[in-house]
């Protein structure tokens, strides 16, 4: 392991830890809009995110060494708005600026790219007293349920966005309906030497469409469930290749909220039918069957003691392809999920996905004061079928002699507001000790256990 890796979230803490008066000062953060004297019809927020990021022995099919970037990530949105009308634009800059010249660091660039420009209609008193609408058109993101599917990314610096409509119809703490249809932007360019280069192109929409129904509500005290559906419809582009996917994903979650002193729980199913090809080749012409599923459950319970620790049980499988001969396709697809906040951070590092995996671990949560939160948790890692692709890693033996156990995952992450809702620092160490399926596959990149860090500014403005 670099002994780099670990100075870099070392040294940020330490930072941190110097800066007392400044963590107790009474300041008040800033805000663009205030600065400016906006009038009250515009709002304007944003954010500036820097962070530094590491990988030591890659995991990933035909990657060796390590991985590395320094990165940021701006945010501005502007909405002008009068009564029941308004009209937004949110522009988003990701970039590298150091790094390594491959790997997954690509994949986190998307320099100057409008992620939202829509128009939206709002009336109150829709069908009760208490009842809103929000009718948008145009360019837009998602983040929808448990986030598990359809999701605004939180750690990752990319952020994928939709055009089309989308309507939101809401109470007071009550009922949510979200219906939606729109088609998938695809980031721009996709050759890696353009990306690394921060070349400004702007994102596009392809064949694909996805269009669904969420419905959120609170029954019986503190519990909440969701209901949804979701339709996924690809076809190839001219340029882009896909593997024509018709998914239908259908599922129910039920959930009650942590609170101190009481018991928690998630529970979260998901059934995927339709069907895809097996490869994205324009000559590909095979339909398999689509049968795959998703469970979450989690159950935790907050402690009346300081620093409010919450000890939570964890376990989510998602179905892998039992078969790759067969007709059947059963490998879960996770869509545009999110996985920072059950499965370890993406970005760079990225271990588990939800797709072909069993995974039941351990997360203690802890507030030390206001300002912080911290955890560690903890996840064994089965494959759910022998002879597939280990989550994204393109590690596979079809024969099945490698095992069920790509490895094991510990992780943990630090956050404080060294300025209270404007500056925020963020770290965050994984280590996943590779198993046997990971050190004997024909294909592993047989390289030691992969350790992670990064260290993360963001200002809120």
């Amino acid at each position: 392991m670099r002994s780099w890796i670990a100075f870099v979230p070392l040294a940020a803490l330490a930072f941190a830890g110097a800066l007392p008066a400044l963590a107790q000062s009474p300041e008040k953060a800033f805000r663009l809009r205030a600065a400016i004297d906006a009038p009250d019809w515009l709002s304007i927020s944003g954010s500036i995110r820097l962070r530094y990021e590491t990988l030591d022995n890659q995991f990933t099919a035909g990657r060796t060494g390590g991985d590395e970037m320094l990165a940021s990530q701006s945010l501005l949105k502007l909405e002008a708005g009068h009564e029941t009308l308004a009209a937004g634009i949110e522009l988003l800059d990701a970039r590298r600026w150091v790094g390594n010249a491959g790997g997954a660091v690509a994949s986190e660039t998307d320099a100057l790219e409008p992620i939202q420009l829509y128009a939206a209609w709002r009336p109150q008193h829709v069908f009760t007293d208490k009842g809103r609408l929000d009718v948008t058109v145009g360019r837009f993101t998602l983040d929808l349920g448990s986030r598990r599917v359809v999701a605004r990314s939180n750690l990752r610096f990319l952020q994928q966005s939709y055009t089309g409509a989308r309507t939101v119809w809401s109470e007071k703490d009550g009922a949510q309906v979200t219906a939606f249809y729109a088609a998938p932007s695809t980031r721009l360019p996709s050759d890696t030497p353009s990306a690394l280069a921060n070349e400004i192109v702007l994102n596009r929409e392809t064949g694909t469409r996805l269009g669904g129904v969420l419905v959120e509500a609170p029954f019986g005290g503190d519990l909440h469930a969701d209901v949804f559906v979701y339709d996924l419809d690809e076809d190839d582009a001219p340029d882009i290749l896909s593997r024509n996917r018709r998914l239908t994903t259908c599922g129910a979650r039920v959930r009650r909220l942590p609170k101190a002193g009481a018991p928690d729980f998630e529970i979260e199913a998901m059934q995927q039918g339709g069907h895809a090809h097996p490869t994205t080749a324009a000559a590909d012409t095979i339909k398999l069957l689509v049968d795959a599923h998703l469970i979450h459950a989690e159950a935790g319970y907050t402690f009346g003691a300081a620093w409010s620790p919450r000890l939570a049980f964890v376990w989510e499988m998602a179905t892998g392809d039992r078969d790759p001969t067969d007709t059947r396709l059963q490998r879960f697809d996770p869509l545009f999920g999110d996985r920072r906040f059950d499965l370890g951070p993406p970005s760079l590092f990225g271990a588990i996905a939800r797709t072909n995996f069993n995974a039941p671990g351990l997360r203690l949560e802890v507030k030390p004061d206001a300002r912080s939160d911290a955890f560690i948790g903890y996840r064994m890692v089965r494959l759910d079928a022998v002879r597939d692709a280990y989550a994204n890693s393109n590690v596979r033996d079809a024969s099945g002699a490698s095992g069920d156990h790509p490895g094991d995952q510990l992780e943990a992450r630090y956050r404080r507001w060294l300025i209270r809702d404007a500056l925020r620092l963020d770290l965050g160490a994984a280590w996943f000790k590779r198993g046997r399926f990971l050190k004997e596959a024909p294909n592993a990149t047989h390289e030691g256990d992969a350790h992670y860090g990064y260290a993360e500014l963001q200002w809120t403005f």
